[in-house]
């Protein structure tokens, strides 16, 4: 309907996963350089899980297309199988014919590794997605680890990637599966778009869809991303109502009560509580009242125990400073009885802490608690900020982790660490403690001569392009 009011040729926000509209921000070229290094590794298999719409199937599909010719793809879109059904649909996607009346699993197994070393022997490689992969039963995927058994001396003859909703993460961590889990040599969880990426996401569409000038005001951008999420299908289709909404008053451009009205259509109108009498508005308002009050008073019982019985960052009662770390990566909160820095790993990030001057941590330029001498924690989110009086030097920092960093095989990890020297321009002639220090002392972080925590975070802030970074200071004219 509005297509023509706003000089477009094709709706720039379907939910359709059309290829001329893939638009890949830096987290999904973040996450397709981590699958891409995982294939080229000598591991069997790669894992990519995000919440649901945040791109998963978009980086999947860019990573295809980059696939040379001498790939063999199997795609399996539907992982409601059993142990059969996945070795005969296997053999489909292949074109392995087989007897379907007589057929065993052994026979199919053996269909399959003749077909993996005659591929083997041509050059080309063979490669398993799997969609949805979270709804696989575990007996499935063991046999799929058991398909991956067959390599040569140097690399794994069939590789296998799992797609997947965070719950694959927690299927991955069944005893039963630790074999599996073992042998996954790329890793990435995909986060929703920042507010940089929404905005360019937004633009990207309008323009490809025959648009010639901005449509959506930056207030409209703004309120889009947060009532998103950042989540591109939620994107996609509060930008189409968005548009309709526009259309119909005949406004120039979208504003922020057009984004509000397509919210308010797909999510429904707010409940509202029945106070005719005048009453219902009053209890609501008194109850609210006591919430506020008790929240304030168990809060500060949480903040006014002493440094020595202080819940730590490894637990799960939070401090507020904590709370602020995790939305700063846009992490959920994690299990019960979880520690935290062992949590995180499952999202390609690391955990830093011990002591550092104050202008060292911002040189690294991620978010930070730093622990103060009552307790509790400081968040700093920009460079603009300060640490309390009472800071006792000690902080905690998560950091994106680069790629293969946890795998099995370090080949990938050590690949990544060549070209991340080479990039800053380090005397390659130099001994590896000398590169090291060349670069601490120009970043202005603590001299080690060595590979350390602080180095390798300083390295994926300055190398990589994902992940939340302080707000840099704003100069007032």
């Amino acid at each position: 309907m509005y297509l023509n009011y706003f000089g477009l040729h094709t709706t720039p926000f379907s939910i359709a996963p059309d290829p001329q509209f893939l638009y890949m921000s830096e987290r999904h070229q973040e996450a397709l350089a981590h699958l891409t290094y995982g294939l080229q590794g000598s591991g069997g298999f790669i894992l990519l899980t995000g919440e649901v719409g945040t791109g998963k199937t978009t980086v999947s599909r860019a990573l295809l297309e980059q696939l040379s010719e001498a790939t063999r793809t199997a795609f399996i879109l539907n992982p409601m199988l059993n142990e059969h059904e996945l070795l005969a649909t296997l053999c489909d996607e292949f074109g392995i014919r087989y007897a379907k009346r007589s057929v065993t699993d052994k026979k199919l197994t053996d269909k399959l590794s003749a077909f993996l070393l005659e591929a083997h022997a041509n050059g080309e490689q063979c490669v398993v997605l799997i969609d949805e992969a979270q709804h696989l039963q575990p007996q499935v995927l063991e046999q799929l680890r058991l398909l991956t058994n067959l390599e040569t001396n140097q690399e794994k003859l069939l590789r296998v990637i799992l797609i997947g909703q965070p719950e694959l993460q927690d299927l991955l961590r069944r005893r039963e599966l630790r074999q599996l889990a073992q042998r996954i040599t790329a890793r990435y969880h995909l986060l929703p778009l920042q507010l940089e990426d929404t905005e360019r996401y937004i633009n990207y569409r309008l323009q490809v869809g025959g648009a010639t000038r901005g449509l959506f005001d930056s207030k409209a951008i703004s309120t889009v991303h947060r009532l998103s999420e950042g989540i591109p299908r939620r994107l996609n289709l509060l930008c189409d109502r968005a548009l309709l909404a526009a259309y119909n008053e005949q406004a120039p451009v979208v504003a922020v009560r057009h984004v509000k009205e397509a919210a308010s259509e797909l999510d429904g109108p707010p409940q509202q509580a029945n106070d005719s009498n005048g009453w219902g508005r009053e209890i609501i308002l008194a109850l609210l009242i006591v919430i506020v009050l008790l929240g304030t008073y168990v809060w500060r019982n949480q903040m006014a125990v002493p440094a020595a019985e202080s819940t730590s960052v490894e637990q799960t009662s939070a401090p507020v400073g904590e709370a602020a770390l995790l939305r700063a990566w846009q992490l959920p909160q994690p299990p019960s009885g979880t520690a935290l820095c062992d949590w995180i790993t499952e999202y390609q990030l690391g955990c830093l802490r011990g002591q550092m001057r104050f202008d060292q941590l911002l040189q690294i330029n991620y978010p930070m608690l730093l622990e103060l001498d009552t307790g509790e924690y400081q968040f700093i989110g920009s460079t603009s900020a300060q640490p309390a009086s009472n800071w006792t030097g000690r902080y905690v920092m998560f950091w994106q982790l680069p790629p293969g960093y946890f795998a099995e095989d370090e080949s990938l990890y050590e690949r990544w660490l060549v070209k991340t020297l080479q990039s800053f321009q380090v005397d390659p002639s130099l001994p590896i403690a000398d590169q090291f220090r060349t670069i601490q002392v120009e970043a202005g972080i603590p001299v080690s001569g060595e590979l350390d925590g602080a180095t390798l975070a300083w390295l994926t802030a300055h190398r990589q392009t994902t992940g939340p970074r302080l707000q840099q200071r704003q100069v007032e004219d």
